[in-house]
């Protein structure tokens, strides 16, 4: 069948709007409607005005993608809808424009109206509305703006010149992912405005008498306040994220007995109830970004937007929590919740709705930022996390959260900071990630909070508590002499302390971690739980990844199945923000690792075994072969989502290790080798892409002695991701963005008189099959 198209068959337009305006009693609304944009096309990336036929453009980050082949909108289908179709706004990239009213069309009174469920409430930037409808002009004072404000706050501006009018509702406002019909109406004779939900009138007002209502000379637009602020002048805020449906502006104000009339007709065919909406059905599907060549598959990411660190790790019946810093409008960082997924094996994660988000409170109304997890005494677990608050004396406390069902989905703040920051001549400020554990004795947890001292360096605070709310500040962890190590005088953000085994010399090890600068730094050495003190090794901060700030944000926990110690982290994407717009996603997690004392009481460090059940296909299995053979056969192997593992017997000093992500005419390469000469350990991404905006360039690494050894290399590599391992002591992690699709060879770096003692490269499984067919019931 040929497709209709309506923008090459004018008369047809015309032909179609008449029998629409014969119909409209029975689906747009009253004979008096202005515009209805039912949003039930279901595909495509125009959506038709119901009055006049007209066909307007739905705006959509990938309608003409640059990483991926293009698709439409989110459209969702009927049953999820209040009636047919409806749309699906992504927060960051949808709007739908439209010609803008006149004051003919508005002249004797209008009601707008929509149905809208929001699956977040943005932070409010500019004190403007999240529109569903806005045809505003801030200049001149002119139009209106009806929308959501934060915390589901909603209300109505108008313009009338030489004044403005804001009318909100706080004490009924919008809950998240459900239907709320939301309609404001204004009456020019007595300039009265009303507001109604669910077709009861909840606020009125008298808009100023010295002046009229006025409508600016620009679009209207659906989905977008029509001044949004921005970020850096890429991302547009003040943009609404949710389901939409039925939007319809009409003349004359209409009775709130009207209003709740269409309500009653709308639910007619669900039985008079609006639709119980899914998680599916508010969030982008993974399938949306099938085809980007850079995003990874099997590292843990959220469904799209923008990912932080990923924290507060915990097991609980059988399951994996692990929580991240999430901003749901778009993939920058804004208004942060926290996401959360949950996993059988670590591997396999499947995100669940938001664990927590900033609320209409005095505790954490501004972000909800990083932190830990514990169990309490009776074995249930227990979030904390930095609270957010810009109007209180210092803007950073750390709160609680507790579990409010039994499926660990629903969390509730404890109302009060349970730790904030001691007053006197160490202030600073900077009090923030939270990282609590439970004393071997199980009488008494500690909590780290990262901050610095005043003219000194940074540290981690201690407190103690035998409740979990009652916290005794102890002091600092440890102090640096900062004016011995530059830079050190930064705040200690996301510190972790965790058991890494025993010593050479009979004593228990931890491991301390840390970001200064978003650069993860770690110390080993004795922790003492009576004086709540930590004596390092060795005073020297050592750097923990050598891929220089991509390997960022650490938290850990130790397994309580296997009794691992187990590292988290996230990945840096290295990206502008033109290309985070363009795809929908920024950040991912780094594989977790485990972590251990070695023999030369260092850290050895490496993914957790659960990683090789993603093993697909063995593509290359070698053993004792001269390096000119392994390379014949390795040019035969493709791909950019592998496992490869190397150890090759080094003869003599020269650089050893493998390219990956190459060209057949190797313009594109990317190198990992150790350097036994320099005794380095690097990735030289000099030669990674041909693309002059790509941030993927240069070379990264750090010191590394092979001390004899054989090299013994891992590497992960899934699209935009690489990380390494070296011998266990040493990783890097990294990114790389090629340019070119066929990117996928791979490549043997060696001495003619080394010899490969073992070289396997697996095809990885992507995580996306898995965890849409495991669900945390089971």
């Amino acid at each position: 069948m040929i497709p209709f198209n309506h923008e090459r068959r004018p008369w047809r337009r015309g032909v179609a709007a008449m029998l629409l305006a014969l119909l409209a009693p029975a689906r747009a609304g009253a004979a008096t409607d202005i515009a209805a944009w039912p949003l039930d096309e279901q595909r495509g990336s125009r959506t038709m005005e119901a009055v006049s036929g007209r066909h307007d453009p739905v705006e959509y980050v990938f309608n003409h993608a640059r990483f991926k082949p293009d698709s439409d909108p989110p459209w969702r289908p009927a049953g999820v809808c209040i009636r047919g179709g409806c749309l699906l706004f992504d927060g960051y990239s949808t709007d739908i424009t439209a010609p803008g009213l006149t004051a003919a069309q508005l002249g004797a009174g209008w009601t707008i109206s929509a149905w809208v469920a929001p699956h977040a409430f943005e932070w409010g930037d500019g004190g403007q509305y999240s529109a569903f409808l806005s045809q505003f002009d801030e200049a001149s004072k002119t139009g209106f703006a009806f929308g959501m404000y934060r915390f589901g706050i909603w209300g109505i501006k108008l313009g009338f010149g030489s004044a403005e009018f804001d009318l909100r509702v706080s004490d009924r406002k919008l809950p998240r992912d459900a239907w709320s019909h939301v309609a404001a109406s204004y009456d020019p004779r007595g300039r009265v405005v009303r507001l109604f939900l669910d077709g009861e009138q909840v606020a009125a007002g008298t808009a100023p008498a010295q002046s009229s209502f006025a409508l600016p000379a620009r679009a209207l637009t659906i989905g977008r306040y029509s001044q949004p602020r921005t970020v850096e002048g890429v991302f547009q805020l003040n943009t609404f994220l949710g389901l939409m449906d039925e939007v319809r502006i009409a003349a004359g104000a209409a009775p709130g007995a009207a209003i709740a009339r269409r309500v009653h007709a709308d639910l007619a065919a669900h039985g008079g109830r609006a639709p119980a909406l899914a998680q599916a059905d508010v969030t982008i599907a993974p399938v949306t970004f099938a085809g980007d060549r850079h995003r990874p598959q099997y590292h843990a990411m959220p469904d799209s937007g923008w990912m932080n660190e990923p924290h507060a790790p915990f097991y609980q019946d059988g399951r994996y929590h692990l929580f991240f810093q999430k901003n749901p409008f778009g993939p920058f960082w804004h208004q942060i919740h926290w996401g959360h997924w949950v996993s059988p094996d670590m591997v396999h994660w499947r995100e669940l709705p938001i664990a927590l988000a900033p609320d209409d409170d005095t505790l954490a109304p501004d972000g909800i930022w990083s932190g830990s997890a514990t169990h309490a005494r009776d074995g249930t677990p227990a979030l904390f996390f930095t609270a957010g608050n810009d109007k209180a004396p210092i803007h950073e406390r750390t709160g609680l959260a507790r579990p409010a069902d039994a499926d660990l989905v629903r969390w509730i703040k404890y109302p009060v900071p349970v730790t904030e920051q001691q007053p006197g001549p160490g202030h600073t400020g900077d009090f923030r990630d939270p990282f609590v554990f439970r004393d071997d004795a199980g009488d008494r947890w500690f909590q780290l909070v990262g901050s610095r001292i005043a003219g000194g360096s940074g540290a981690a605070l201690v407190h103690e508590s035998s409740d979990l709310i009652h916290w005794r500040y102890r002091g600092p962890l440890f102090t640096l002499d900062a004016k011995r190590y530059p830079g050190f005088d930064k705040t200690f953000e996301l510190p972790v302390l965790l058991p890494i085994g025993m010593g050479t010399d009979g004593r228990p090890r931890h491991v301390f971690l840390t970001d200064v600068g978003a650069q993860a730094y770690y110390w080993i050495g004795v922790f003492d739980p009576a004086a709540a003190r930590f004596v390092p090794d060795s005073e020297a901060p050592r750097v923990f990844d050598l891929g220089d700030h991509h390997f960022s944000g650490p938290s850990g926990f130790v397994d309580p199945r296997t009794g691992r110690t187990i590292v988290f982290s996230i990945a840096q994407g290295e990206r502008s923000l033109r290309d985070e717009w363009a795809s929908g996603w920024a950040h991912n997690a780094g594989l977790p690792i485990t972590l251990a004392i070695g023999p030369d009481d260092d850290l050895r460090l490496a993914p957790i075994d659960e990683f090789r059940s993603l093993r697909q296909d063995l593509l290359l299995d070698l053993a004792d072969v001269t390096p000119a053979a392994a390379a014949a056969r390795l040019a035969t192997i493709k791909g950019d989502a592998l496992e490869v593992e190397l150890e090759l017997a080094a003869d003599g000093h020269a650089r050893r290790g493998l390219v990956v992500r190459k060209t057949p005419d190797d313009a594109e390469h990317t190198d990992l080798v150790v350097d036994t000469a320099r005794k380095r350990f690097e990735i030289d991404r000099t030669h990674t892409t041909l693309d002059a905006d790509a941030r993927s360039r240069g070379v990264q690494g750090g010191a590394f002695d092979l001390r004899g050894e054989h090299v013994r290399l891992r590497v992960f590599l899934d699209r935009s991701m690489v990380e390494a391992y070296v011998n266990e002591r040493k990783s890097i992690t990294s990114r790389m963005y090629p340019s070119r699709p066929d990117a996928t060879a791979l490549g043997l770096v060696a001495a003619p008189g080394d010899r490969v003692v073992r070289l396997k490269v697996w095809r990885m499984g992507g995580l996306d099959a898995e965890a849409s067919a495991w669900h945390p019931s089971r």
